[in-house]
């Protein structure tokens, strides 16, 4: 009988009563919780699935907390949450994101970080989020639609397997924080300097160029580009921080400035032509030449305009020259005339106006001389006027 007890095999534990939900006691008061406060709190109960929780109504859930669980999937019927504005799933075991999660339209705040994602749906990108996490995944690109969140202020896409950003990355206007951070980027788009950004994080890259044109983050208050391969601005540069990395960004592109025209359209003929005169300018004359330039440096302009009507000019815009024809007056000669050497039209005023102005001082003097010789007359006449008085009367 004893050797009998001994030898039996032990008993299965009993299975657990029907209608007991995955975790016990504590799932159950978590779902009566959420039907009365609108949060449902699943966090570090190792589920698999989502409970079933048909005796509760969790239509007005707004905030639903997921984490620590081994979800392999965002479960169906936390998509099916239509009032939810919060939903974190991170530390789960999640491969992919299902299509229905476009049904959360209210859905603000998603934290799908520290999972197995590779990608991410082109649909999640429907929704109004404002906060997105999808760090510490695997991730090898972002959706190219990812432009369509217009409302997004903050994205963590760090530690993952990405080696280029989506130019739709440059319509996300509101974005204010960006962590790029443990990837493979070898660039950033020149897109990223028209975000108002505020925080920067491309730490942990394969780098090798800050773009000038981020010279214009005038928000940018944090710029996190440690451990890249920098070579533009120098490293010795970067370690001093933002406001020196913006400062080497202003210098060079003052001493770089872009080409004045694109190279597929052709340049007016102003700036093929040389420097501005002054005359007609904004300016009113800040601008003037010199009467030291060079013979071949004047004769220059004018074999341009030559070739640019003779056709001889490949480069020459045949519209532009109709366009704007130069006037007799503005050639190209004149901007390089000495002011020595007025011309013709200049000459011929000043001509007249000399001539006058030398038949007037001939007049003056003549008239001078007559007043001359008229005073002498008539002081003679006095002084005889005055001897023939004494002579009549004798005094």
């Amino acid at each position: 009988m004893a050797a009998g007890a001994l030898g039996a095999v032990p008993a299965e534990p009993p299975p657990p009563p029907p209608g007991r939900l995955p975790g016990g006691a504590g799932t159950e008061r978590a779902l009566e919780e959420a039907e009365a406060s609108g949060t449902l709190s699943l966090a570090g109960r190792r589920l698999r699935a989502f409970p079933a929780a048909r005796r509760w109504d969790l239509s007005d859930t707004t905030q639903a907390d997921l984490s620590r669980n081994r979800f392999g999937e965002v479960p169906e019927a936390a998509c099916r949450l239509v009032s939810l504005e919060g939903l974190s799933l991170h530390h789960n075991c999640l491969r992919s994101v299902p299509p229905a999660i476009a049904n959360l339209q209210a859905l603000a705040h998603l934290d799908l970080s520290r999972n197995q994602l590779s990608s991410l749906p082109a649909c999640l990108c429907l929704l109004p989020l404002r906060v997105l996490n999808a760090s510490n995944n695997r991730l090898a690109a972002l959706p190219p639609n990812l432009g369509a969140l217009r409302t997004l202020r903050q994205l963590d896409v760090g530690s993952n397997r990405l080696r280029a950003l989506p130019p739709g990355l440059g319509q996300l206007r509101a974005l204010r924080d960006l962590s790029v951070r443990r990837n493979q980027l070898a660039a950033l788009p020149e897109e990223l300097s028209e975000l108002p950004l505020v925080r920067l994080d491309f730490s942990c890259n394969r780098v090798l160029a800050i773009p000038r044109c981020f010279r214009r983050l005038r928000h940018l208050q944090t710029l996190l580009a440690d451990n890249n391969p920098l070579q533009f601005p120098p490293a010795q540069v970067c370690l001093k921080g933002k406001v020196h990395i913006f400062k080497y960004l202003e210098a060079e592109a003052a001493a770089h400035p872009p080409p004045a025209c694109p190279p597929d359209e052709p340049c007016p003929l102003r700036q093929r032509g040389g420097l501005d005169s002054g005359f007609h300018s904004v300016d009113s004359g800040s601008k003037r030449w010199s009467g030291n330039e060079s013979t071949d440096e004047s004769s220059e302009p004018s074999r341009q305009h030559r070739e640019a009507h003779g056709g001889a000019a490949g480069d020459s815009d045949p519209e532009q020259l109709e366009e704007e024809p130069w006037p007799e007056v503005m050639s190209p000669g004149w901007p390089r005339r000495s002011p020595r050497q007025p011309p013709r039209t200049q000459r011929l005023p000043g001509l007249l106006f000399a001539l006058f102005y030398g038949l007037l001082m001939a007049l003056l003097v003549a008239a001078h001389r007559a007043l001359f010789v008229f005073a002498l007359f008539y002081g003679l006449l006095m002084a005889l006027l005055v001897a023939a008085h004494r002579a009549l009367f004798g005094c």
